[in-house]
């Protein structure tokens, strides 16, 4: 529990406190829009085929080198 000496305090106390809500639902609103962005039919798309040709190359790589370790 916090003890305050004036309504001063109690003011700038509770001014920090409203300015803290609003950055807290600033940062809500944003990441809200990031997930919705991200969730675009495109977006999510274009992640499965990087995932998908990150997969072919590391493949790829792991072949290329088993074929020099062989020779």
């Amino acid at each position: 529990m916090r003890n305050y000496q004036s309504i001063e305090e109690i003011d700038k106390h509770l001014k920090i406190l409203r300015l803290q809500a609003d950055i807290h639902k600033q940062r809500a609103e944003i990441d809200f829009k990031y997930i919705k962005h991200s969730l675009k039919p495109t977006n999510l798309f274009a992640e499965f085929v990087a995932m998908l040709s990150q997969k072919y190359l590391y493949k790829k790589i792991i072949q290329i080198i088993m074929k020099k370790i062989r020779l």
